[in-house]
């Protein structure tokens, strides 16, 4: 074991990013309960892993790097957090069964990278940058499995956010809504370039941009809620309904019953 330095800076960063990911999580968990739509539940879940993996942080800042508490960060905030999130946005915007053909390759990846998440070696030693965590206590070729789910989640979040920018801003009455998408992709980018650094073994941006990152992300979320809640309560056309849950970003569309 590596010793935890006490209640320091890392380990307040990675409390509030873990308050902020399960408390976002409910939320959104609580829409799937009340409109049992398939991206609710992925997305949920999403931030529920994040949270793992941001409380593992807090615990070994704490407690110090151990073994099993580097193999379940790792494998929930490095590997899979952003993939899933993507996810959700995948089932939001694609069809059904790309959605399903996506998310059956996505669970055995996930299968995959925990059979070498619990296997592989660790050294925690070579893990710490100047006393900071990374993914360096894997061998390089874990990242065969990281960067490609990294990359999947932060493509297809941070792109749908921004197609709905694209889509609501011209209308004056939706500012609110792209405003808030908007955020969301900030926040998106911002959570990509603390794991990108701590990837290359720059470290000091990790428990920072997870923090901003999330925190961005829920933002955004809240101002498309807030805009929804102002909205006349006139039921609008089926085909309008069908149009508007289209073109929202993912995150923004649970609170207008889609």
């Amino acid at each position: 074991m590596i010793a935890g330095s006490g209640l320091g800076l890392g380990a307040a960063l990675s409390l509030g990013a873990t308050a902020i990911s399960l408390i976002f999580a409910a939320v959104v968990y609580q829409q799937f309960v009340a409109r049992r739509r398939s991206y609710q539940l992925v997305w949920s879940l999403a931030l529920l892993i994040f949270g793992v993996g941001t409380f593992c942080q807090f615990v070994a800042e704490e407690h110090g790097w151990n073994e099993p508490i580097y193999r379940i960060w790792y494998y929930s905030g490095a590997m899979l957090a952003a993939a899933y999130l993507g996810q959700g946005t995948v089932y939001l915007m694609a069809p059904r069964a790309l959605a399903h053909g996506s998310l059956a390759v996505l669970i055995a990846l996930s299968l995959e990278g925990l059979a070498l998440a619990l296997t592989v070696p660790v050294d925690l030693p070579r893990a710490l940058v100047h006393g900071a965590i990374t993914g360096g206590g894997f061998p390089s070729y874990m990242l065969f499995f990281v960067i490609p789910l990294n990359a999947y989640g932060t493509i297809t979040l941070v792109g749908g956010a921004l197609w709905s920018v694209i889509r609501f801003w011209p209308d004056p009455t939706s500012r609110r809504r792209a405003t808030g998408t908007l955020l969301i992709a900030v926040g998106g980018l911002i959570e990509a370039l603390g794991g990108t650094a701590n990837r290359l073994g720059i470290p000091g941006l990790l428990y920072v941009t997870e923090m901003i990152g999330v925190a961005v992300i829920f933002v955004g979320y809240l101002q498309t809620v807030a805009r929804t809640a102002r909205a006349p309560s006139a039921a609008p056309s089926p085909a309008s309904t069908d149009e508007s849950s289209r073109s929202a970003h993912p995150l923004t569309r649970g609170q207008s019953g889609v």
